[in-house]
């Protein structure tokens, strides 16, 4: 885990004292299936493709003659569904991780699951973004 990342838990709704520690492996995280961030997200692709152009941001990948950029996302859960911590796990870029991080915990803070566990539990899911820079 980064610093940034580090700093970027810090910054969210802190958890009980008795909440699970962050997770190391992706794999070992169950997702969160049809999650409405995962589809909403590519309408927030100009925010991003706007620290792109600007050189503050790397990572995208070109696919279909466009850029893509998926990050993985962990989300500390209680029960009845509501986002405790929100950490993009490989944004590499301050601004997209604040952007994301602010556009989940507003518009989206309501699209978890509910699983009416008594701990709070990490689940996992992703943002997808794509953009050209065609003219």
């Amino acid at each position: 885990m980064t610093m940034l990342l580090s700093l970027m838990l810090a910054a969210t709704p802190v958890a009980a004292a008795d909440a699970p520690p962050m997770p190391t492996d992706l794999a070992s995280v169950p997702v969160i299936e049809n999650w409405l961030g995962r589809k909403i997200s590519p309408r927030w692709s100009e925010e991003v493709a706007k620290l792109y152009r600007r050189g503050e941001c790397s990572g995208a990948v070109p696919y279909e003659g466009a850029h893509l950029l998926e990050i993985d996302m962990l989300f500390l859960l209680t029960g009845d569904g509501k986002p405790l911590k929100v950490a993009p796990v490989n944004a590499r870029c301050p601004g997209i991780e604040k952007f994301v991080s602010g556009r989940i915990l507003g518009s989206l803070r309501g699209s978890f699951p509910k699983t009416g566990a008594t701990q709070p539990r990490w689940m996992r899911s992703q943002v997808r973004f794509l953009w050209s820079d065609a003219p």
